[in-house]
């Protein structure tokens, strides 16, 4: 019993440690995606 309660502590751990590292791989994908969408733009006016 008490080996399955340490069990699920490192599951949410895991869990709350994978959504946020997932969480800025996401933001820093938003954030590339818009600087490249901005230099297209720039590039296009010229």
């Amino acid at each position: 019993m008490i080996s399955f309660l340490t069990s699920e502590i490192y599951l949410n751990k895991f869990l709350i440690v994978t959504s946020f590292v997932l969480l800025i791989f996401i933001t820093f994908a938003v954030i590339y995606i818009s600087y490249i969408s901005w230099k297209d733009k720039k590039r296009l006016k010229k």
